[in-house]
């Protein structure tokens, strides 16, 4: 079986560079405009899906939505691939995070993901690779042998634990993990293992590479 796992069109948010978390943002015109090329791009290679799985998120769902060429109600939602949450650093923009002593803590979430601690509400990184690996797990292998191929429409920090479990890579490599707004990811679910194929397909061609991490 095929998994394709893609994050989400752009929103304001990303092009304002603005963390979004939980925020429930919806997709601006250009990223909507992403997400209609990215499902040309995909129809046009013949491909075609047995299950769509996205985030509660409206901007996972809209993407998915198009992409899959599904209604509403077809999509199987999914908490455990909801965004990271960051709690109350969510709408700050990332360049300030960076750059603003009084977000030295915070920082550490991008910087030194392996000694960050969160705050509040925020989730820790344990907590979403659980929730990760749990989706996989329970939604995910046991399609092998039932259809021949699984879309996922989550988000950046998700889409990076997806990719970082299946690879097996390091807490230290998440943010090195580049994925722009619409990038697609291919693995391959066989006799009970995911192994990935190619990472970061773009199946539209943009101007202007933008949307941030998140």
């Amino acid at each position: 079986m095929k998994l394709y796992m893609m994050r989400h069109g752009e929103t304001d948010w990303n092009k304002q560079g603005r963390i979004q978390g939980s925020a429930d943002i919806p997709l601006n015109d250009y990223g909507i405009a992403l997400a209609e090329q990215t499902r040309d791009g995909m129809r046009a290679e013949g491909i075609h899906f047995d299950h769509v799985f996205t985030s509660p998120y409206v901007r996972a769902r809209e993407t998915a939505r198009i992409i899959g060429g599904v209604k509403e109600e077809e999509l199987k939602v999914r908490e455990t691939i909801r965004e990271m949450s960051f709690g109350s650093f969510e709408g700050v923009r990332l360049s300030e995070v960076r750059t603003n002593p009084k977000y030295h803590d915070f920082n550490l979430c991008f910087e030194d993901p392996v000694h960050y601690v969160p705050q509040g509400t925020a989730e820790s990184y344990k907590e979403v690779f659980s929730r990760t690996r749990a989706f996989l797990k329970e939604d995910i292998l046991p399609l092998e042998g039932q259809c021949e191929a699984a879309l996922v429409v989550c988000h950046g920090a998700i889409l990076r634990a997806l990719l970082s479990i299946i690879g097996k890579l390091p807490l230290e490599e998440y943010w090195n993990i580049h994925q722009p707004n619409c990038s697609v990811n291919l693995a391959q679910v066989s006799g009970g293992e995911i192994t990935m194929i190619k990472e970061r397909i773009l199946y539209y061609h943009a101007k202007h590479m933008r949307g941030g991490i998140l």
